[in-house]
């Protein structure tokens, strides 16, 4: 496999790395809100 693809390769799944990371961090923050409201109740 050429270097290059190779780089590109590691970029592609950093970057899905990246935003699956951003995803679950967002969903446990907006859970964590929910079950606060649900507290209150």
């Amino acid at each position: 496999m050429p270097t290059d693809a190779l780089l590109v390769t590691i970029a592609v799944v950093t970057m899905f790395a990246i935003f699956a990371a951003a995803l679950a961090w967002a969903d446990r923050q907006t859970s964590a809100g929910r079950l606060d409201s649900d507290a209150k109740r």
